[in-house]
């Protein structure tokens, strides 16, 4: 339980990187969807490379998905890897808008959800300052009582 207090903010992290990195894709070099996945694949961290690897791939598969459906289908990443339901859903607002709009809208969708992840780093921190040594403490507490009874 303390690993995953103290993953979350450092997940969050890694995605509202991506997604800064998405956004000037989208907005500077004007590069396609999927291959703009693709590339911050290649530059992210586990589990985020995968999520936007499965993305892109969703998108070029030719199985006529749409942007949403696709993103949708690559939050299982997501949920594998142990974000938290609160978290899924806010990031899976930007399937919404992704390839449905012209750049600017998909630009305006990304900075909105970057400032939402930036809320969520700050409670997720908040979170894990007040629980991880809790569970820390327990974890001890129960193997020092499971030793005293083998003994």
């Amino acid at each position: 339980m303390a690993r995953s207090y103290m993953e979350r903010p450092k997940n969050l992290r890694f995605i509202q990187t991506a997604l800064q990195a998405l956004e000037t894709e989208i907005h500077y070099s004007r590069t396609s969807l999927p291959e703009a996945c693709m590339r911050i694949a290649k530059h992210s961290k586990h589990p985020i490379n995968t999520f936007f690897h499965v993305f892109g791939e969703n998108l070029q598969s030719g199985d006529g998905l749409s942007a949403k459906e696709a993103w949708d289908k690559a939050l299982e990443v997501l949920r594998d890897a142990g974000f938290i339901r609160d978290d899924v859903e806010r990031i899976s607002t930007l399937g919404n808008a992704l390839g449905r709009s012209d750049a600017e809208d998909q630009v305006k969708h990304l900075v909105l959800l970057q400032k939402q992840l930036a809320e969520l780093i700050a409670r997720s921190e908040e979170e894990k300052d007040q629980n991880v040594l809790l569970w820390n403490c327990l974890g001890f507490c129960v193997g020092a009582l499971v030793v005293i009874l083998l003994f």
